[in-house]
């Protein structure tokens, strides 16, 4: 019973203590509220800015401030008696409040000195009458645009209504011309009307529109009489539109004059903006009337606050040096030792409140830090253990790994990275391993000079900040593209060494220069056969078309007309034939791979295919050396005559009209179990433009006026269903070169490779 009331004893000082401070908090809260609608409504009706709410404030700071200042009293009172009476401790409570008064009073005193500068200033900055000139000027800006874009419309409908003065009276081709101007001449509906009215032909971008926007009566008037009617108009939806109707006079005797009506829409934002400008400015004039006495009632304001600051200051020095003065030198030397690096020391709990909570907790961070530094060394020992694993693990990654310290130096560099990378033999071996070999990125380009982008790439990507990343990039490696997918992150340096601090990145990247080349073969491949299957289609009914109305009318028409006749149709159907071919080239390049493999003998497919150029065209000198058979090439008989056929013929095309000597050699090169068949196509025309040579197989891409750009290509697709290789290029002496080469043992083809 004795417990429980020395408890609840405890409980209701303990409320008597704190409720002031409490009643303050709230009162402090409710206040700045309270300023704050002060400050949002500085246009009080009164012309006094002491409105409703800055009352309301007043009062409850003199609320706030009566608290305080019987809470003080009676503290201070409380404290001199213990002085007085030698209470132990006393003397050093009287002391703490002092110093903290002394410490806190002058910064208070030059943070509101500041305070009211800086309010007093900003006040007067927002009715600077530069400001001020400012939205005059924005106001007038936006009157002057409407004025320059009504004058732009405005001539621009009069070259419209120059354009369709002779289609007047031809209502299909009238509206057609109002159709076409509509979708390149900016406005957003076209109208051609009598001068009372009435609807002759509208043309609007919007396909499910209704019936056109009629002009007003005084606009039709005004447009009859002077010639033209132009003004910014609101629209239904608060925006604005600029309407022009123009006249358009009678261009045929025994026809009235008409009307051409324009309507231009102007952009949302500039209706809203405007809107904003002349309410803005508005209220900048309410404003400025009640200039002084915002100043007057913010001084006020920062006054009671700072007053208000000031006491509880005071109040928390006397609440603070009461429960901290007692506890402070054994906590003091306690930290002095644990500082020194005895973990074991502890302080006696005292009493059990904040303080005492302190010195408990302070006891158990001493047990923390004590099992924390054994802990440590336990995981120095496994972080040592996972850098030797994790040093294995990037050893054996297919993928190419490096990582830079927050210098942008790199720490460490995979066996992958060298070998993706093409660092030269017998260079970069110093290359860092590990941390304590660091070296400059830039290090990189000393032994690959090619490898300059890539140090760009992840210099720039590193330079952005971001925390991942992700960059594709081609390099050109000794004159072979190299096509590398990044990915970059930030590491933390503790991650490496857990003496250092600092943020590095890590990147890893791969070659998927095969990868993207599968890609761009399969999305030209599907855009191939789109083209081939929607334009194959209408190519019959369009030689049909043009054949019978040649039959229909040859015998009907003069001699002349029928002349004209025979050329158009003729042309109709030689183009028809041309985009043909086209369709078929296009096939041939989209078709999937179904080969018939077979024993070839290239040597005799070779002589087959130059036999039927030797006999149809006199102007091509082949240049044969070739080797017998070989036995061993599988491939199918009509791909290959298809792909000697691309490439003589290409040889033809490049030459122009002059003799060209082709030169066409085969060889068989042995290298242990990978025999292969190499054949080597040569001409003496102009050789192959830069453009071609720097994207040598990549689809629609041609020097020919008519050329489709699918030669190389499709000669690329035979090959590679083969598992063959094939390079382009240039001789020096002139003239252009294709290497290609077969495996020669089926079912052991080899990766094809593509340059």
């Amino acid at each position: 019973m004795t417990a429980a009331r020395g408890k609840n004893h405890r409980i209701k000082r303990l409320a008597f203590r704190t409720m002031p401070l409490v009643a303050l908090l709230a009162a402090l809260f409710v206040a700045l509220l309270l300023v704050s609608g002060v400050q949002s409504d500085p246009q009080d009706s009164s012309g006094t800015g002491l409105n409703n709410s800055f009352i309301r404030v007043l009062v409850v700071t003199v609320f706030a401030l009566v608290v305080l200042l019987w809470s003080i009293g009676y503290r201070l009172l409380a404290l001199i008696r213990s002085v007085r009476n030698g209470t132990p401790g006393a003397l050093l409570s009287a002391r703490w409040v002092r110093n903290f008064i002394a410490l806190s009073l002058p910064p208070a005193l030059i943070v509101f000195f500041f305070s009211a500068w800086f309010l007093s200033s900003t006040i007067d900055s927002w009715f600077d009458v530069r400001v001020e000139a400012a939205l005059e000027d924005s106001l007038q800006l936006g009157q002057q645009f409407l004025d320059t874009r009504t004058l732009e419309v405005r001539n621009q409908l009069r070259d419209t209504a120059r354009d369709i003065a002779n289609l007047q009276e031809d209502g299909e081709l009238l509206r057609r011309a109002l159709l076409a101007r509509v979708r390149s001449a900016g406005p957003v509906e076209l109208t051609v009307m009598e001068t009372s009215g009435a609807l002759v032909a509208t043309a609007n971008i919007n396909a499910l529109s209704g019936l056109p926007q009629r002009p007003g009566d005084f606009a039709i008037m005004q447009a009859v009489e002077q010639g033209e009617y132009a003004a910014a108009e609101p629209t239904a939806d608060a925006s604005l539109q600029i309407r022009v109707v123009q006249l358009m006079p009678a261009t045929y005797p025994g026809t009235s004059d008409r009307l051409l009506q324009a309507i231009y829409p102007l952009p949302p934002d500039i209706t809203s903006l405007a809107g904003s400008i002349e309410q803005e400015y508005h209220r900048y004039q309410n404003v400025s009337y009640l200039r002084q006495s915002l100043k007057q009632s913010f001084l006020l304001v920062l006054s009671l606050v700072l007053l208000l600051t000031i006491l509880l200051a005071i109040l928390a020095a006397l609440h603070a040096a009461r429960r901290m003065v007692s506890p402070l030198s054994s906590l003091s030397a306690a930290t002095r030792e644990v500082a020194a690096g005895d973990f074991g020391k502890e302080v006696a709990a005292g009493q059990r409140d904040e303080i005492g909570f302190l010195v408990e907790s302070f006891n158990q961070m001493t047990q923390a830090l004590k099992t924390a530094s054994h802990e440590a060394e336990e995981s120095r020992a496994e972080l040592a253990a996972q850098g030797k694993y994790l040093e294995t693990v990037l050893g054996n990654l297919s993928s190419g790994v490096l990582t830079l310290d927050e210098h942008g130096r790199v720490m460490t560099a995979n066996a992958a990275c060298k070998q993706i990378l093409g660092l030269p033999a017998g260079q970069g071996e110093d290359f860092p391993q590990q941390r304590h070999g660091a070296r400059a990125l830039d290090d990189l380009t000393t032994y690959a000079p090619y490898l300059e982008s890539f140090v760009a790439a992840i210099r720039q990507q590193v330079n952005r900040g971001r925390y991942e990343w992700q960059q594709e990039i081609k390099l050109d490696r000794q004159g072979a593209p190299l096509v590398l997918l990044m990915r970059g992150s930030r590491l933390p340096m503790t991650a490496l060494a857990g003496e250092e601090t600092g943020e590095g990145h890590v990147v890893v990247f791969d070659d998927v220069t095969i990868l993207n080349q599968a890609q761009r073969d399969a999305a030209w491949s599907e855009v191939a056969r789109r083209l081939a299957h929607e334009v194959r289609n209408p190519l019959t009914p369009i030689r049909l078309a043009a054949e019978r109305l040649r039959m229909k009318l040859e015998g009907k028409l003069e001699a002349g007309d029928s002349a004209i006749l025979d050329k158009a149709s003729g042309t109709i159907v030689s183009q028809v034939e041309a985009l043909r071919k086209l369709v078929d080239a296009f096939g041939d390049y989209a078709q999937e791979p179904r080969l018939s493999l077979e024993p070839v003998r290239l040597d005799a497919l070779i002589r087959e295919v130059v036999a039927l150029y030797q006999q149809g065209d006199s102007c091509l000198v082949f240049d044969l050396d070739l080797c017998a058979g070989p036995d061993g090439l599988a491939a199918d008989n009509g791909r290959l005559r298809q792909l000697l056929h691309n490439l003589i013929r290409n040889a033809k095309e490049a030459g122009g009209e002059g003799d060209i000597r082709i030169s066409i050699s085969t060889e068989q090169m042995n290298a242990g179990e990978r025999n292969r068949l190499k054949m080597e196509i040569r001409d003496d025309g102009p050789g192959f433009p830069a453009l071609i040579l720097e994207q040598p197989f990549q689809p629609y891409i041609s020097n020919k006026g008519r050329g489709s750009g699918l030669g190389l290509a499709i000669c690329r697709k035979i090959v590679s269903e083969h598992n063959g290789g094939i390079a382009i290029s240039n001789l020096a002496g002139g003239g252009a070169r294709v290497t290609i080469d077969f495996p020669l043992a089926p079912g052991q083809f080899p990766e094809a490779k593509i340059t």
